[in-house]
């Protein structure tokens, strides 16, 4: 999982061979050594964000989305990663900075499908099972 990780380096990948159709793939080296494969297919496949290894993200989007992602990459600085996956809830995103400063703001919030919205609960979620791991190893004598 990465919650607005910075991106620190990436590579681009654009192959065409005799045996292969035209692949596109951008693989992204985050803040904390997570590294994020991002590939890009005509039509995105059901599992489409698997994390298939400790800091190995792979996130799956559709082909036309691949100009967005490298544009983003080239003109901005800085530039984070989201790649989640909360209580079915799944993200996987390439953005600028989010203003989460006040957390989620008062009257209506954020959409609930927004990416801050997303990434308020995760950080939510993630302070809690902390405070849950920590309770449970003061009750036992841990720690």
């Amino acid at each position: 999982m990465a919650i607005m990780e910075l991106v620190t380096s990436y590579n681009v990948r654009v192959t065409q061979s005799n045996l292969t159709a035209a692949t596109r793939e951008i693989q992204l080296k985050l803040e904390f050594g997570s590294t994020v494969s991002i590939f890009f297919a005509p039509f995105r496949p059901n599992v489409w964000l698997s994390f298939p290894a400790p800091g190995v993200i792979e996130i799956w989007m559709t082909q036309d989305q691949f100009p967005d992602v490298h544009r983003v990459l080239q003109t901005e600085d800085p530039v984070y990663c989201t790649a989640l996956d909360l209580f079915g809830l799944q993200v996987g995103s390439v953005h600028t900075q989010l203003d989460l400063s006040l957390g989620e703001p008062t009257g209506e919030g954020y959409r609930d499908g927004s990416l801050e919205a997303l990434v308020v609960r995760a950080r939510s979620a993630a302070a809690s099972e902390g405070a849950g791991s920590e309770g449970a190893a003061a009750e036992q004598g841990v720690g």
